[in-house]
């Protein structure tokens, strides 16, 4: 059975030399790193992977994954991997897919860009590497209000009677000089608050024309400054009317799978650099 084993999968490690159209059934274990040929380029199947099939097509591959098992396809030139299974991770050095559940998943590698970012980039959301947007200029802080300047009371003279305020002229009570009569010094009205100035939003589109989404992808249960640009983002387009908290929850999510869904994007809920990419194309 050993020596079975061992042929069966040497013809399976050398198959996969073909490329596109191969197809196999069957349980296979890879004992070792695997190198697969998808279009012109090579991946690697790593060792421990498992599939129940495996089909090579022109520009994808597809996996059937059994339960209790997983899968891992690699890129050694850090290309995007689109794919359906939800996530893929990335490095300077390579990028990968890790297929951790049962089910049928396909990889469609992106040769045409590669991946930047240290964490998940993302299906659906996955693709478009390239330079980052650029950081959010800070918000400028609210400036707080200026109390009010309260009355200043009159100050009562000491009047000649007849006289008024007048300091020249005769008392008409009198008839005696107004010289020396003392005014009395008129209220001050109060001076009314200055009302406090509001922060000015952080946003780094009325300055960059780009919303800053992070270089992480964004999910449910996504917290922080990123989750705000995502939140203006829909405001504007959509006019959701969102609260602008940094909390991104099941409901947001929900929308963003309707919008992925009508631009033609994996419908995975997951905002990588592609769909950040497709956002920021749509306002210009």
């Amino acid at each position: 059975m050993i020596k079975k084993l061992k042929i069966g999968l040497l013809i399976v490690a050398m198959a996969f030399f073909v490329g596109a159209g191969s197809a196999y059934a069957g349980d296979l274990v890879f004992s070792v790193d695997t190198t697969v040929t998808i279009g012109s380029a090579s991946y690697t199947i790593t060792s421990g992977s498992s599939a129940t099939t495996v089909a090579i097509g022109a520009s994808s591959i597809t996996v059937t994954v059994p339960a209790n098992a997983y899968f891992t396809f690699k890129s050694g030139a850090s290309y995007v991997l689109n794919n359906t299974y939800g996530t893929a991770d990335c490095s300077s050095s390579d990028s990968s897919v890790s297929i951790t559940r049962a089910g049928t998943f396909t990889i469609t590698p992106d040769t045409t860009a590669t991946c930047t970012t240290s964490s998940g980039g993302g299906g659906g959301g996955g693709g478009g590497g390239g330079t980052p947007a650029p950081a959010a200029t800070p918000a400028v802080p609210a400036t707080p209000a200026v109390p009010a300047t309260p009355a200043t009371p009159a100050v009562p003279g000491n009047q000649i009677e007849g006289c008024g305020n007048r300091t020249t002229g005769f008392s008409t009570a009198s008839g005696v000089s107004c010289v020396g009569n003392v005014p009395t010094t008129p209220a001050v009205p109060a001076t009314p608050a200055t009302p406090a100035t509001p922060a000015s939003s952080s946003s780094s589109f009325a300055t960059t024309g780009v919303y800053n989404f992070g270089t992480k992808t964004l999910k449910n249960g996504s917290k922080g400054e990123p989750v705000k640009e995502l939140q203006r983002f829909l405001n504007a387009k959509l006019n959701l009317g969102l609260v602008i908290d940094g909390k991104l929850g099941p409901k947001t999510i929900a929308v963003i799978k309707k919008w992925q869904k009508a631009n033609g994007l994996v419908v995975d809920g997951l905002i990588g650099p592609k769909t950040k990419a497709k956002m920021n194309a749509s306002v210009r």
